[in-house]
C-alpha cells in the first residue's frame, strides 16, 4: 500500500524543514495542498524544498506552477477542475462516492473520502459503512487505483488493508492539532510509525 502525505492547508514555520526531511525518510508522494495560498506564498515554500523532491509532489492549487517546478502530478477539485494545456503528468481528484470512482476510472488513482471518522476535520464524519466497503472491493470498484482518505493511522489502517485500496492518504494523524518547527521529532516519528503499515 502507498503511504500519501497530504500537507497541512496553512502554513506553519518549519514546515519546509520537515517536508524536506519527510523525503529523507522515504516519502514517495506528498500532495501539496494550500487551498488559501496565494501563488506567490506557494512558490516560496517550493523554491525550500530541494528540487530533486519536485517529482514526488502533486500540486492542489496554482497549477500555473506546473511548468515551473515540474511536480509529479495535479489533483483535481473544485477549485481546480481543468487539467494544465500541455500537461503530461500524473492527474487525481477527491471521490466521495463509488459511482464518482467509476466516473474517474482513466485517472491515475483517486481519494475516496471519508472512509472513518476525520482526524483532521471536526464532525467530517465516516460515508461508508465497512460492508459497503467489503462489497466494493469484492466487485473491483476498489482497487490498486483508490487511495483511502478519512480517519487514517495506526488503528484503522489494518482495518482496511483487507480491501484492495492502493494505498492510504494522511493528514491529521501525522501533523497532529498544530504543527510546528519545534516538533520536528514527534512529526518524523509518526510518519516511521504510519509507513511501517505500507
Amino acid at each position: 500500500m502507498k503511504l500519501i502525505v497530504i500537507t497541512t492547508p496553512h502554513f506553519f514555520e518549519g514546515e519546509s524543514r520537515i517536508l524536506s526531511l519527510l523525503f529523507q525518510e522515504g516519502m514517495e508522494r506528498l500532495h501539496l495542498r494550500k487551498p488559501q495560498s496565494n501563488i506567490d506564498e506557494l512558490r516560496r515554500l517550493l523554491e525550500t524544498i530541494p528540487p530533486e523532491y519536485y517529482p514526488r509532489i502533486v500540486l492542489h492549487d496554482h497549477f500555473e506552477l506546473v511548468l515551473e517546478y515540474k511536480p509529479v502530478g495535479i489533483h483535481l477539485n473544485s477549485r481546480n477542475y481543468s487539467v494544465p494545456e500541455g500537461f503530461k503528468g500524473n492527474i487525481s481528484r477527491s471521490c466521495h462516492s463509488l459511482e464518482e470512482i467509476h466516473e474517474n476510472q482513466k485517472l491515475a488513482y483517486v481519494f475516496l473520502s471519508p472512509i472513518f471518522q476525520s482526524i483532521s476535520k471536526e464532525g467530517y464524519g465516516s460515508g461508508f459503512p465497512m460492508e459497503v466497503l467489503q462489497k466494493a472491493a469484492s466487485d473491483g470498484i476498489i482497487n490498486e487505483k483508490v487511495i483511502a482518505l478519512g480517519g487514517m493511522d495506526q488503528t484503522t489502517i489494518p482495518l482496511i488493508k483487507p480491501l484492495n485500496f492502493g494505498g492510504v492518504a494522511v493528514l491529521g494523524a501525522l501533523w497532529g492539532n498544530e504543527p510546528s518547527g519545534n516538533q520536528i521529532e514527534p512529526i518524523i516519528e509518526r510518519y516511521k510509525q504510519l509507513a511501517l503499515w505500507q
